[in-house]
Order: structure tokens, then C-alpha cells, then sequence
């Protein structure tokens, strides 16, 4: 087996779980939470490393429905099917 070289871009990532979610990530989970099939959101980047919100839906189909902007920022579908909570 050859060994494998780590990621350049791989290392710790940040959480902050008490920082303040700003006017824009509010106004536009406000328009995308209660699309049928969207089951979360958060923040990333597009195809392109543009600031992008990710929205996390149950099919294909759910994610051919979104808008394709929000808030002047792209809008990507991530497809990952029901999320459920599970128990600890």
C-alpha cells in the first residue's frame, strides 16, 4: 500500500456556537426553511469559492425548486436525504 500525503488544505476547523447569526443568514433561512423536502441550511461556497448558502434537502428534485439566489448570495442543494436525530 502507498502511503498518502495529506491534504494541503486539511486542519482544525473553527466552531463557535455562540457567535451571532448575522441579518442575512436569518433573512434567508426565513426564505428557504419552510420549502417542502429542505431540511437544514448553513453557509459555504459555490462552485466558483463565491459565498454560497448550502441547503441541505431530501432529493434532487427539492433542490431544482430553490431559488437560485438569496440575499445576493448563490443558493447550492446538497442532496442527503431525510437527517434524522439519533439517539445517544
Amino acid at each position: 500500500m502507498a502511503d498518502k500525503a495529506p491534504f494541503s488544505d486539511s486542519g482544525p476547523v473553527s466552531y463557535a456556537p455562540h457567535e451571532q447569526i448575522g441579518r442575512d443568514r436569518r433573512e434567508a433561512e426565513a426564505a428557504i426553511r419552510n420549502i417542502p423536502g429542505v431540511r437544514g441550511m448553513g453557509e459555504g461556497q459555490d462552485a466558483l469559492g463565491d459565498p454560497a448558502w448550502i441547503v441541505y434537502v431530501t432529493d434532487a428534485s427539492v433542490g431544482r425548486n430553490l431559488p437560485r439566489k438569496v440575499g445576493g448570495r448563490n443558493v447550492v442543494a446538497e442532496v442527503t436525504g431525510e437527517i434524522d436525530i439519533q439517539p445517544a
